[in-house]
């Protein structure tokens, strides 16, 4: 009996000496949705961190990447991450985060000619936007995991668009996006919001004339094939984000939250690093199906970013609680420049 009791004890102790998630080997299951396509930078790392996770968590975490949309669109996504029930976590850009639950926060990235550089993008987004977004986003039930990207958006057309007066001669798809949709407006373009699923659909039976998207996104979702040309405006630098249900995290034992989150700022790196290092090649590969490839001078992109001015004041104007962390974007931008 001495013996029995004296196993027994060993036992107990064992179990304490290891995480409790883990020895008992209790199943999460993380749900993870975005609009990202097969065969991009982004489904790559997004099936990297789902085995990382795996590995880690001894199999406790088990993930589920739903990619291309199949889940629904960016907006819908995030609503659906809210409640933490179909999906507990998904990447999307920035400003279908700050859209479907309001955080205009998360939109002030996206304004039109804010960034100059990737360096200024990285700087204002680690150094400053990161702790305020962080908290926005947990007031809003949500988990910041970290940065990703999508890079710099493009006017694609089925026409010259290298002025604002020849944009504005094309219906255009904006993101779901207050932001997007402004600085169309702007531009004095006829734009329609629409979400990605029907994009190519619209382009194809000529609903609409044209979008703004990256050189990746661009050709993975195929919205390459109906256009004509393509104009290198990087009128808008496009961040993503990882997030998670909080609801989600905060059922996990603290081991597995640390797991799932990993390292954010190297994941961040990573990411920037994969989607970089194939724009030129990708540019490359649109002029080769036989688009016009238009690098827009100077002074081209100058007359759009004028035009889009009041966009940025106007939203510092309607958005005055976030001029302090505005005024500190600003103040970084001016020491880099």
């Amino acid at each position: 009996m001495k013996k029995i009791a004296f196993l027994a004890l060993l036992t107990g102790i064992g179990a304490l000496a290891l995480p409790q998630s883990i020895t008992a080997q209790t199943k999460y299951n993380l749900n993870f949705g975005t609009v990202a396509p097969d065969g991009t930078p982004w489904a790559d790392q997004l099936r990297d961190v789902q085995k990382r996770i795996k590995k880690d968590s001894n199999g406790a975490v088990n993930v589920r990447v739903f990619l291309g949309g199949s889940m629904g669109s960016e907006v819908e996504i995030v609503e659906d991450i809210s409640k933490g029930q179909r999906l507990q976590g998904g990447g999307m850009s920035t400003a279908a985060v700050g859209q479907a639950v309001n955080i205009p926060l998360l939109m002030l990235p996206e304004l039109p000619y804010l960034f100059r550089t990737n360096a200024e993008a990285d700087a204002v987004l680690d150094e400053v936007l990161w702790k305020p977004v962080s908290k926005a986003l947990e007031s809003k039930g949500f988990i910041l995991g970290c940065w990703a990207e999508n890079g710099w958006r493009n006017f694609a057309t089925k026409g010259p668009a290298s002025t604002p007066a020849q944009l504005a001669k094309y219906k255009m798809r904006s993101q779901e996006s207050s932001v997007h949709l402004g600085m169309y407006k702007a531009l004095g373009v006829q734009a329609v919001a629409k979400p990605t699923s029907e994009v190519l659909p619209a382009l194809n039976t000529g609903i609409i004339d044209g979008y703004d998207n990256t050189p990746l996104f661009s050709i993975a979702a195929g919205w390459v094939d109906p256009i004509s040309h393509y104009t290198l405006s990087r009128h808008i630098y496009q961040p993503a984000a990882i997030v998670y249900s909080k609801k989600f995290m905060d059922s996990l034992p603290a081991d597995l939250r640390r797991i799932v989150i990993g390292d954010p700022i190297a994941e961040g790196k990573r990411g920037r690093k994969a989607v970089r290092a194939l724009e030129q090649e990708l540019i490359e590969s649109i002029q080769g199906m036989g688009k016009t490839v238009t690098d827009l001078s100077p002074e081209q992109r100058k007359a759009f970013r004028q035009a889009t001015r009041d966009v940025r004041n106007g939203f510092v104007i309607n958005n005055k609680e976030l001029r302090p962390v505005y005024a500190e974007v600003k103040a970084k931008l001016k020491s880099m420049r």
